[in-house]
């Protein structure tokens, strides 16, 4: 009797004990599932499993070098949706600027924490314009991280940094816009890979800035015929669109 007891108030303790939490995902998984989405990020599903990732990451890692780093890319990657508006890409950039700072700090030797950094403070910067921008001290904000990661490793993100080279002295106000030295920067990205569209994209737009639109064209043409998925199949496809946009007004100009 004494042991049926027993036996009924031990089944009755186990119902009523709460179930063990599972164990944390580890970051190297968290980090792993990160870096497969990144190639899918412009798709929204992928998108939002990556923000959801990055908040789960910063709260079970939140000094992770590999976590603080990948956030930075993802904040920056919703910031760069042109859906959203100023002053939510503003943000966003900021918030990638912040979290690439903090993975400098805790390691300042690689690329990736300069490299985000750059790309956050620009989208931050955009809702300023370029004069405001200056004005603010921004520029050197922007310059200081991307002189880093070019002199740590220039072939970072499919060549990509010097085309971010590129874009700062096309955007630039007169008189410190330099198309020249945008072009050797773009030079220097095909060289890194030759694939670049994006390159491609903003020689075009300089044959088109300085009047030379028959130089444009076969530029943009060779774009609209790249095949997908040679490098990073997201940036691609956006850079095709661009790229047909910019042929629709230059056609409709030449008109």
């Amino acid at each position: 009797m004494h042991r049926a007891l027993v036996e009924c108030m031990l089944t009755l303790l186990s119902v009523g004990a709460p179930s063990a939490s599972p164990a944390a995902e580890p970051v190297s998984q968290l980090v792993a599932r990160l870096d497969a989405l990144h190639p899918r990020r412009d798709d929204a599903a992928a998108l939002n499993e990556a923000h959801r990732l990055v908040a789960t990451a910063l709260t079970v890692a939140p000094s992770d070098y590999r976590v603080l780093w990948r956030a930075a890319r993802v904040r920056f990657t919703e910031s760069d949706q042109p859906s959203r508006s100023e002053g939510e890409r503003s943000q966003l950039g900021k918030e990638a600027y912040d979290l690439a700072e903090r993975a400098i700090a805790v390691n300042p030797n690689d690329v990736a924490g300069y490299y985000w950094a750059a790309l956050g403070i620009g989208s931050y910067a955009e809702d300023m314009g370029a004069l405001r921008a200056l004005a603010n001290g921004i520029e050197g904000k922007f310059k200081r991280p991307l002189e880093r990661a070019t002199a740590l490793d220039v072939t970072y993100d499919h060549g990509n940094v010097p085309v971010i080279w590129a874009a700062y002295y096309l955007e630039l106000p007169w008189p410190k816009r330099d198309r020249a030295k945008a072009a050797l920067e773009l030079r220097k990205a095909l060289e890194i890979n030759p694939a670049n569209l994006r390159a491609r994209l903003y020689q075009a737009r300089i044959a088109i800035d300085e009047g030379r639109p028959a130089d444009a064209w076969p530029l943009l043409r060779a774009i609209a015929a790249a095949d997908v998925g040679r490098y990073d199949a997201p940036e691609e496809r956006r850079v095709k669109q661009e790229a047909a946009k910019m042929a629709t007004t230059l056609e409709t100009t030449s008109r």
